[in-house]
């Protein structure tokens, strides 16, 4: 599993941000959001998180654009005009990006994930799934982002939908139209002959005057 995440996005997103926005206050968002991220994710997951910040330089207490903080690779797009062009490049040099899930709700980087069929989200849907189920949000990730999924037509179009509901050709009764035509009002319902012969035994049953 391989997870980008766009850092200043999801940090102002998700209100992990402080009221005022300066170098201090922009490290205390980044060390905040890099605790949180480390508490709520197994050592497995965080191995395969990468966290992308913007910077025109490098911030005072970094020493390098690239670094292991809690677990998680933090890299500072120093070199390139901004984050969203470092994770670009990280989106299409990844190997596998079939497995590769990209969070930002940058429109930018969801066409660049759709491009190479990674999976985009929303910062502040992945942080509060995250935040709801923990470490299981990453063993059972929702795809579908909530969406049922469309049903197979080419399957449903080989059921036998006449044997699944029982369904015939043939009407119910036997009846010929005709039939159905002669009856009139006074309609038997019952099949010809039915009853003559406890017509007979009535008749034989009468006593003789």
């Amino acid at each position: 599993m391989q997870i980008i995440v766009d850092g200043y996005n999801l940090i102002f997103q998700c209100g992990l941000e402080e009221r005022s926005r300066n170098p201090t206050t922009l490290q205390r968002a980044r060390t905040r959001l890099i605790d949180s991220l480390s508490s709520l994710a197994s050592d497995e997951v965080k191995a395969g998180i990468t966290i992308v910040f913007d910077a025109i330089r490098l911030p005072l207490e970094e020493t390098e654009t690239v670094s292991q903080k809690g677990g998680m690779t933090v890299m500072f797009a120093v070199d390139h005009e901004d984050a969203d062009s470092l994770i670009e490049e990280l989106i299409l040099k990844n190997s596998s990006p079939k497995q590769l899930t990209v969070v930002s709700s940058d429109h930018r980087l969801h066409k660049a994930a759709l491009r190479r069929k990674a999976t985009p989200i929303d910062s502040d849907v992945w942080f509060d799934r995250l935040e709801q189920l923990g470490n299981q949000y990453f063993d059972t990730p929702d795809t579908t982002d909530g969406k049922p999924e469309k049903p197979d037509l080419e399957v449903l179009k080989q059921v036998d939908w006449a044997n699944e509901f029982r369904l015939t050709e043939k009407p119910i009764s036997t009846a010929s139209e005709s039939d159905c035509n002669d009856r009139g009002t006074t309609f038997n319902p019952f099949p010809k002959g039915y009853g003559d012969d406890l017509g007979e035994k009535l008749a034989d049953d009468e006593p003789e005057p």
